[in-house]
């Protein structure tokens, strides 16, 4: 619970006063690769940009751990899902998304393998 709200909570509120207080005077945005970069070359904007990947991939970890609760996805798949998307966001989500699908073949929609 905590790592899947509380702490999300706090990395959003954290995320938005960086916005409020560094955009105005941000130069970049979102138009192209190198307008990217130089926004980044903000070290407040830099920061705010790694507390949204933090608190996305808690959030997708935590949906991460919900599903594999509901759906019965043994531990043992589910560890290496988590690290994935911690490390490297989306690749961890793939993989989660990989092993349901994988799983949904060999027991079915509603029985996960155990293991």
């Amino acid at each position: 619970m905590v790592a899947g709200s509380v702490v999300p909570l706090l990395l959003a509120v954290a995320y938005a006063g960086l916005i409020l207080g560094h955009w105005a005077d941000a130069e970049g945005g979102f138009g192209s690769l190198a307008d990217v970069a130089k926004l980044f070359a903000n070290p407040w904007l830099l920061l705010a940009g790694w507390l949204h990947y933090l608190c996305f991939d808690l959030l997708v970890g935590a949906w991460i751990v919900r599903r594999a609760l509901a759906e019965g996805v043994a531990h043992g798949f589910v560890v290496p899902c988590l690290a994935l998307t911690f490390l490297f966001g989306p690749v961890g989500f793939l993989l989660f998304s990989m092993v349901r699908i994988s799983l949904a073949r060999v027991t079915g929609p509603r029985e996960r393998m155990k293991g």
